[in-house]
Parts: structure tokens; C-alpha cells; sequence
């Protein structure tokens, strides 16, 4: 893989290296479910201060460290434990995840930027209620560094089309090319089809839907070039932890560290890394929500 960063940008981005940090107790849970409702309410949903994405498996709510005093203050607190840094290409959000994140790396799109650290600071989990055997969901971060442009890690490269979606009984399905899939819907109205052997009621709501995701833009590029060896990931840790990812697609991979999630935890590594959700749903977990934002060393 051909670096992505010019050369000294590179060699300040290592320099700023240092792994995976977490620290315990950062915010209270009461602390933690104030910030979640501050932000959540938030007045201003413009363009560039703070607006919502609504998906199936997931809901951003992005927001502007400047945006208010409180927000200022929650920025200069972090910033006493990682070190001054600023956010440039994505901008901070609160998500809430259904479905688990996929192997990925957020470098951002800009080869000129001393990008920083990944920050997460869980602030909610929603376990099932049919269920008594639960655990807390994990993030999973490997020892592999990627210096490409943001990334999704997938035997499926070169396409940009997939999305998460449920079926009729309510499980989310990774549908790989959403343009395809479309049109297979395109001339159908309130009637249930398959689809690679899932069922899917089609009605017009249902239809708009689909279409408005075919429109969308993906930030990350899809590529496998994260697979430099034919070493595999042990089954055992796959199964445990990685399930909701074909298990190709781990190849070369070599984890690092499993942080699991605890409400009000910092937990920060270097954007190079590449990470992932583990299969929360085995879990019963329903939901997480974490404040989430890729931070830099470069102001632009």
C-alpha cells in the first residue's frame, strides 16, 4: 500500500503514536446521561453546527465543540487528558448503533493532516428485556495501522453501494449493492419478495427508502488492500468477537486490544489503527450510543 500521507505529514502523525488509553470513571453516569439530553435537544440543527442522520442501524447527531459554552468546556476537559487537538474533516457526533460497526479506519480524506486520535466516551447501552444473558458490547482494536484514506475493510472492494437494512421480520441484512437491489424493487408495490434469501415487504414507504440510500454519498472508500498475508484470525476469537464480518475479510488482522464499553469511560487510540464493533446483537445487546470524534494536530 502506497502511503496516503505526504512524508513529514507522516512522520509527525507517528510521532503522536501511543496506543490504546482509556480512563475510568472520565464522567458519571448521571454526567453522562445529562450530555446525552443536552445534545439530543440541541436547538440548532443547521448545516455545520449541529444536524441528525437517521438510518435503520444507526443515528448521528452532529454537533460543534464552538457550537456552545457548555460544549467548550466538555472539549477543554478531554483536552487535559489527550493533549490539545482539533476535529476537521468529520465532525463530532453522538451514534447510536443497532447494527455493529465493520472494520474500518478513520483517517480522514486529507493528505496534509497530522490526524491524531479516535475519542469514544460511552454514554448508553440498551440490553434486551427478553433476556437475562447479556454482556456490554466491546470495541475491538487491532494491531494494524492503516495510512490510506478513511477505509472499510472488505473483500467486497471497489464498490461503495452497500448498506445495513432490515428484512420483514425486523433482522438487519447487509446488502451489498444497494443500486441493485433497487431496481429489483422498483416495479413492485405492497408485495413480499426475496432477496439472496431474505423477505421484504415492498410498499412505497419502503421503496422511498431505498431510493434515498442509493443516493447517498459514502465517506469511506472500500478496499481489502488491509490484507498483506494469508495469516488468519483465530476462529475461536472470530466467532467470539467478529461474527457480524465474513470472516475473510479478517485476514492478516491481528487484534490488540478488546476495550469493553463502560458508561462515562475515555477511551482513545490513533486514528491509524484499524477497529472495529464486536457482534454486540449476541449479545442482546439492542443499542449503544457513544460521543465519538477523529481529532488532529493540524488547525485548517
Amino acid at each position: 500500500m502506497n502511503n496516503f500521507f505526504k512524508p513529514d505529514v507522516l512522520k509527525e502523525i507517528k510521532k503522536y503514536e501511543t496506543g490504546v488509553n482509556e480512563v475510568e470513571n472520565f464522567f458519571s453516569k448521571n454526567e453522562c446521561d445529562e450530555i446525552l439530553d443536552y445534545l439530543r435537544n440541541l436547538k440548532n440543527k443547521s448545516v455545520g453546527k449541529s444536524k441528525s442522520i437517521e438510518r435503520e442501524e444507526s443515528t448521528k447527531i452532529f454537533f460543534d465543540f464552538n457550537q456552545t459554552d457548555i460544549l467548550k468546556k466538555l472539549k477543554k476537559k478531554i483536552e487535559e487528558t489527550t493533549g490539545e487537538f482539533y476535529v476537521n474533516d468529520f465532525q463530532p457526533h453522538v451514534i447510536t448503533s443497532r447494527y455493529p460497526l465493520r472494520l474500518h479506519a478513520d483517517t480522514g480524506k486529507n493528505s496534509n493532516d497530522v490526524i491524531f486520535k479516535n475519542i469514544i466516551i460511552p454514554l448508553e447501552i440498551g440490553y434486551s428485556e427478553k433476556n437475562e444473558h447479556t454482556k456490554p458490547p466491546n470495541t475491538i482494536i487491532f494491531k494494524n495501522s492503516w495510512y490510506g484514506q478513511s477505509a472499510l475493510f472488505t473483500k467486497h472492494a471497489g464498490q461503495d453501494y452497500d448498506f445495513i437494512i432490515k428484512d420483514k421480520t425486523g433482522k438487519f441484512v447487509d446488502i451489498i449493492n444497494i443500486n441493485h437491489f433497487f431496481n429489483k424493487i422498483q416495479s413492485i408495490t405492497n408485495e413480499e419478495i426475496l432477496y439472496e434469501n431474505k423477505a421484504f415487504f415492498v410498499d412505497e414507504k419502503f421503496k422511498n427508502y431505498i431510493e434515498n440510500l442509493t443516493k447517498s454519498k459514502r465517506y469511506n472508500l472500500r478496499t481489502d488492500k488491509h490484507i498483506v498475508n494469508d495469516k488468519n484470525l483465530d476462529r475461536k476469537i472470530y466467532e467470539k468477537y467478529m461474527s457480524h464480518q465474513p470472516y475473510e475479510d479478517c485476514t492478516s488482522l491481528e487484534i490488540d486490544r478488546v476495550v469493553e464499553w463502560k458508561i462515562g469511560n475515555l477511551i482513545y487510540w490513533d486514528r491509524c489503527r484499524i477497529h472495529s464493533s464486536d457482534n454486540f446483537l449476541k449479545n442482546n445487546v439492542l443499542y449503544k450510543t457513544t460521543m465519538a470524534f477523529f481529532t488532529s494536530k493540524t488547525k485548517f
